[in-house]
């Protein structure tokens, strides 16, 4: 056990699980969660122990409990309806410490009963008593079928429930040894998914940046502008194909297209004007898309308008030209239609102590697609900043 360890440095890349315990935090590296969340599943609906290794620190008079390894319960046996480490499980354990962790010390246990959710049988608590003394041993229980974990210290003779717990993710290679020379036919390949978690936890943070928000709006300015584009040249093409067969007119169609030119000008030097970029100034979520909303239906007003007036002027009572006019009338009604935005209905959750969005998107959409459109519905800067009590928005 270490002690106010001033030069020990905190991990910066972390993942916060739930409510962090501030009497004791908890701080479990992503190999190791990972590790027993896969041997768990083996177990094919058997129970299954483990012990997880570590070392404890008070840094600036905060408890800090490090969990940097994992060593499968070998040599089980069943006593008191219990599955229990045996003498001969301790001593593979402790040959294991040496050979892999050396320097670091049982820190607590693993315990996993697929079935029973946070079920703890009594005898289980006696035993954690009897054999895990010191008051910084935890309990990690868990259901690999009802993905259920969480982390429990003993206190008032009873296993008290943690809150919360953080992941951290750096360099392991003691446990990525000790995973390659166990089993690493089933377990190795949980190495690609963890890079694949990692990218994934980037693309959210990259995704929900300033920087690429301002790129979404210029996005979405660049589709007002080819929609005008192409308003425009409809109309200019139904307008020649109705007037190219008049020759005496000709001369006439060439001046009223300068005055369209013109007055596609000062639509384009509309967008320009101070006026309507604030529109697109920095601001919340829920602002920012009704504001564009707002200006990209003025500026189609604002078209329809313009080109109403100049093609009134150019086209005459002659039936072709009413023709062009009827057609130009309706695809401008139909672009600016389409922009209405369609009422949204959500489901609701309200979260739960241990949650996380990777686990509400796999429990309501089998899968964790759903991270970033739970996060946009619901306006979440950050995937690990949800509490317990949130009402979540399930799109």
């Amino acid at each position: 056990m270490k002690k106010n360890n001033i030069n020990f440095n905190l991990p910066k890349n972390i993942k916060q699980i739930g409510s962090v315990d501030e009497n004791l935090k908890i701080y479990m590296e992503d190999f190791v969660f990972s590790f027993l969340q896969q041997y768990s599943k083996q177990s094919k609906g058997d129970e299954s122990l483990a012990v997880l290794i570590g070392e404890f620190n008070k840094i600036d008079n905060n408890k800090i409990l490090f969990i940097n390894g994992a060593i499968k319960g070998e040599h089980c046996i069943t006593e008191n309806g219990i599955l229990k480490l045996s003498e001969k499980s301790f001593e593979y354990i402790e040959k294991e410490i040496d050979k892999y962790f050396t320097g670091k010390e049982i820190v607590g246990w693993f315990y996993s009963q697929p079935g029973f959710s946070d079920y703890i049988n009594d005898e289980y608590i006696n035993y954690h008593k009897e054999i895990f003394k010191k008051p910084y041993q935890v309990f990690f229980l868990n259901d690999p079928t009802e993905n259920f974990y969480n982390f429990y210290k003993y206190n008032n003779n009873t296993l008290q429930s943690i809150k919360g717990f953080i992941i951290y993710y750096e360099k392991n290679d003691a446990m990525n040894e000790y995973m390659l020379a166990n089993n690493s036919s089933s377990i190795n390949i949980e190495k690609e998914k963890f890079k694949e978690k990692d990218e994934r936890l980037m693309e959210i943070k990259r995704k929900n940046s300033p920087k690429n928000k301002g790129l979404d709006e210029q996005k979405k300015m660049a589709n007002v502008f080819g929609s005008l584009s192409a308003v425009l040249f409809l109309v200019c093409f139904i307008m020649g194909a109705g007037l190219i067969q008049n020759d005496d007119r000709i001369s006439e169609l060439e001046t009223k297209l300068l005055k369209l030119d013109e007055s596609y000008k000062y639509v384009l030097s509309q967008f320009k004007d101070d006026n309507v970029q604030s529109v697109f100034a920095e601001g919340n979520s829920n602002n920012s898309t009704q504001m564009n909303s707002e200006t990209k239906t003025s500026l189609e007003t604002l078209t329809e308008n313009t080109i109403n007036k100049n093609t009134s002027e150019i086209i005459t009572e002659n039936d072709t030209e009413n023709t062009s006019k009827t057609i130009t009338t309706e695809n401008t009604s139909e672009i600016t239609t389409t922009s209405k935005n369609l009422k949204d209905n959500y489901k609701t959750y309200e979260v739960k102590d241990g949650d996380s969005l990777e686990g509400i998107s796999k429990k309501f959409y089998g899968s964790r697609n759903k991270i970033n459109d739970i996060m946009e519905v619901n306006k979440i800067d950050d995937p690990n900043k949800i509490y317990s009590g949130m009402i979540l928005k399930l799109p």
